[in-house]
């Protein structure tokens, strides 16, 4: 039995009256911050990209607020790819550099220069004399190398690291990548030599999107950084591919979220005739409750990890409560970094444990978190999660108290 109207509508005001709190905490946030003896401009510029997020999410708060919950959905994938995004400009230490063999060795030759990398590498770690970490094979291209390091370092502050993704991301230029100057007006000619130079810089922004900027360059850059796994890659991959539909043309993706979706009345309308469901808008508040926790978790922790001269004082007490509370307040909704829900576990149970391991764990919320895989049906599984259910073998899931 699933939830009524009137408990989701108090659900939605819950979740969207925390992330309000939580955007409100991070404006007065700034006054709390205290600045060291030396203001490091990156700090400043890394909050402010922040700002924009918040804006978006504020955005997202309003078209909920008036049921435009589809195009809600579309702006949280935008916060999504940005918050993938924010975590390795906070986290990603890890930079690379690719040396391009496509053309001088066949794929037979590739793999054994690469072997003879590998050994060389481990020969100059022994003896202490490189910093890389390690070289492999660059994915997603053919014969390419690519060699790990840790930094960026400053000569000044060798122990200050800043991402490379916080310069990857200032230097990227769209137009710079997708335009050429050739097709559009110009001033004057370019001379040759300039045109070619821009050739050359239109190649490398192409590499630096495809290793750095892109989402799957982003995934891989995460996970080599260590801040995810594949377990955490394979939810990554359901929320963005669902959040994608509402922002790229996809058949029936809004109409899916109403009430009586099959309904077709015909004619001219903004929108269709039916209401979203309650379930839709409480999802949409969901994605936009957990992306603010997530942005601001990482803003928080990069200012309590900034040196002393920088920052004497992070100020991000108050903060920090509203964030813990979301995985309390809100554990029915299964999103990157939390445990699976109670539903997920006793789904998984009914499913697939066998009676021996019901009677090992006792009771179906303590299989282990590593046996519970993702369900990729997001919409129709918080549709489930929000109602009661009972199982002869594993008993009784109660809805959440929404």
């Amino acid at each position: 039995m699933g939830p009524n109207s009137d408990s989701l509508n108090r659900e939605i005001v819950r979740v969207n009256e925390t992330t309000r709190r939580m955007l409100d905490e991070y404006v007065a946030w700034g006054e709390k911050i205290t600045a060291g003896e030396v203001q490091h401009a990156a700090y400043d510029e890394m909050l402010d990209f922040l700002n924009f997020r918040m804006e978006t999410a504020a955005s997202c708060l309003l078209l909920i607020e008036n049921e435009k919950v589809a195009d809600s959905l579309g702006l949280s994938r935008s916060l999504l790819e940005h918050y993938l995004l924010f975590m390795l400009m906070c986290r990603g230490y890890k930079f690379f550099r690719i040396q391009d063999l496509s053309a001088a060795l066949t794929e037979s030759q590739f793999k054994a220069r690469l072997k003879v990398e590998q050994e060389k590498l481990r020969e100059l770690q022994a003896r202490g004399e490189t910093s890389c970490l390690e070289v492999r094979k660059a994915p997603r291209v053919s014969r390419r190398l690519m060699y790990v390091f840790e930094g960026l370092r400053s000569q000044d502050e060798p122990d200050f690291m800043i991402p490379a993704h916080y310069f990857q991301f200032q230097n990227f230029r769209p137009e710079e990548l997708r335009l050429k100057e050739d097709d559009y007006f110009q001033y004057y000619e370019r001379e040759p030599e300039t045109k070619k130079a821009l050739k050359e810089n239109r190649d490398d922004a192409a590499l630096n999107y495809k290793f750095y900027l892109s989402y799957d360059g982003l995934l891989e850059c995460l996970e080599l950084n260590e801040i995810i796994d594949s377990a955490v890659i394979a939810r990554v991959e359901a929320h963005y591919t669902f959040l994608g539909k509402f922002l790229h043309p996809t058949h029936n993706a809004a109409r899916e979220l109403h009430e009586r979706s099959n309904w077709y009345s015909g004619g001219t309308a903004v929108g269709i005739d039916q209401q979203y469901s309650r379930t839709s808008v409480l999802l949409a508040s969901l994605y936009v409750c957990y992306l603010v926790s997530g942005l601001l978790d990482e803003a928080a922790g990069l200012i309590e990890g900034a040196p002393v001269k920088y920052v004497s004082r992070a100020g991000t007490e108050e903060l920090r409560t509203l964030m813990a509370g979301i995985q309390r307040d809100f554990p029915y909704f299964w999103f990157l970094f939390n445990d699976p829900p109670l539903y997920d576990r006793f789904n998984y149970c009914i499913h697939h444990a066998t009676d021996d391991e019901l009677r090992e764990w006792g009771h179906y919320s303590n299989v282990p978190n590593e046996r519970v895989p993702f369900d990729q049906h997001i919409y129709s599984h918080l549709q489930h999660a929000l109602g009661g259910w009972s199982n002869v073998r594993c008993g009784v899931y109660p809805p959440p108290a929404t």
